[in-house]
């Protein structure tokens, strides 16, 4: 047992002995330049924020973006108005858009005094000293100007109660005040604002009539400028596509049958005609002509080349649209005939209709089988040709390519200096 761990010890001696030289005089001395307690996690662009959090981050950088656009359009307004101040000063007037109306704040601050038109208007006094008031705003240093003219008063009421009193008050001032204002008396004055206050312009006319003054008040804000919104309409030219509804007459059907003698037993002397119309979406209407002589036949074509259409259209249009001139078709009375209509639909007929002719208005939802036609010919000798024809009315949608004229309005600012 003694001679084994001798052993052992003796072979852990010497592979001690071999590593150690292995290792160079140099790499006998090494030492590591950082313990491990003193490693930490690498520093990245996100743990670099002083402990915010990536969204906090992100609004940072929102923020900056944000203000570096305010300071490119700051920039570029700073550049447009020194443009603007240029020209008004070579030229006398600009023009602005409607939504540039903050430039005019602007303007005013740097190239001072707008004149704002608070009146042009013919008004009537009050009566009995009751005063006719008007208010407007002040700031200070503003000037107001004004123009009074009398055009019509009682020249009894002016003798008895004398004329109108004018009187303009700035917060508990007065400002301005004429007695007396007569018929045809033309006053004209200015003020300039003390301090920011609402100025009152009185009218006061005693007496039982009332008076008709022409006023203009206007006040410039301490410049020579003058400010006009001014609307204007851009003609415009645009090509559309419109959905266009016509309303269609159509001739369906033209048939002709021959109704034989009632003693004739070979050839058919009744006649039993279904009336359909099929086909025609978004039905208004239908209608027929029936025909039993010749002279029936002849009076329609002359009244075909007279209007240079069909009859039977022309008679479904006057029925459908109640023109106010009654038209009617051509028809004979036989007794040797007995028509009859059998009306298998709703269809409602119209009021100028009769037993040769008839129109029905209808929609698409009724049964195309309207009804069936009954004529028997009660006559032992003669024979008889049947025209019969059929119209239908629908109404028909298509797509139009077509110029329309709109009206742009455009509101724009004209500035200009008082000279």
């Amino acid at each position: 047992m003694l001679k084994n761990h001798f052993f052992l010890f003796l072979i852990s001696a010497t592979l001690l002995s071999g590593c150690k030289s292995i290792l160079s005089p140099i790499e006998d001395d090494f030492k590591p330049s950082l313990s491990l307690d003193e490693l930490s996690t690498p520093q990245t662009a996100l743990n670099t924020t002083n402990g915010n959090s990536l969204e906090d981050k992100f609004t940072q950088e929102v923020e900056a973006l944000i203000k570096t656009k305010e300071e490119d359009l700051s920039s570029y307004y700073e550049n447009y108005l020194d443009s603007l101040k240029l020209k008004l000063k070579d030229s006398g007037s600009i023009k602005i858009k409607g939504y540039e109306d903050f430039l005019v704040n602007i303007l005013s601050d740097q190239i001072k005094n707008d004149t704002i038109y608070l009146a042009n208007l013919v008004t009537k006094t009050e009566t009995k000293g009751t005063p006719l008031s008007f208010q407007y705003t002040g700031l200070k240093n503003d000037n107001f100007y004004f123009e009074i003219e009398c055009l019509k008063n009682n020249s009894l009421s002016e003798l008895i109660f004398g004329g109108i009193d004018i009187e303009f008050v700035e917060g508990d001032q007065v400002r301005y005040k004429y007695f007396d204002l007569k018929k045809k008396d033309k006053i004209k004055g200015s003020f300039k604002v003390i301090n920011d206050n609402p100025i009152i312009f009185n009218v006061t006319k005693k007496g039982y009539s009332k008076s008709a003054l022409k006023v203009k008040v206007k006040k410039t804000l301490g410049s020579n400028l003058i400010v006009e919104r001014v609307i204007d309409s851009l003609e415009e030219n645009h090509l559309v596509i419109k959905e266009v509804s016509d309303t269609i007459y159509h001739l369906i059907d033209e048939k002709q049958y021959n109704l034989a003698p009632y003693l004739d037993i070979t050839n058919p002397h009744k006649l039993k005609i279904p009336l359909v119309i099929d086909n025609l979406e978004n039905l208004l209407g239908w209608g027929y002509w029936l025909g039993i002589s010749k002279s029936d036949i002849d009076n329609y074509s002359q009244l075909y080349e007279l209007i240079f259409d069909e009859p039977l259209k022309l008679f479904a249009k006057s029925e459908l649209i109640k023109t106010s001139s009654k038209f009617t078709l051509p028809k004979t009375l036989n007794e040797n005939l007995k028509i009859d209509f059998k009306n298998n639909s709703n269809d409602y007929i119209s009021l100028n209709s009769s037993i040769s002719y008839s129109f029905f208005k209808t929609d698409s939802l009724s049964n195309p089988l309207k009804g069936e036609l009954r004529i028997t010919n009660l006559s032992k000798l003669y024979d008889y040709m049947i025209t019969l024809k059929t119209v239908g009315v629908n109404i028909v949608k298509s797509k139009v390519q077509e110029e329309e004229t709109t009206y742009k309005l455009n509101e724009y600012i004209n500035i200009s200096v008082i000279k």
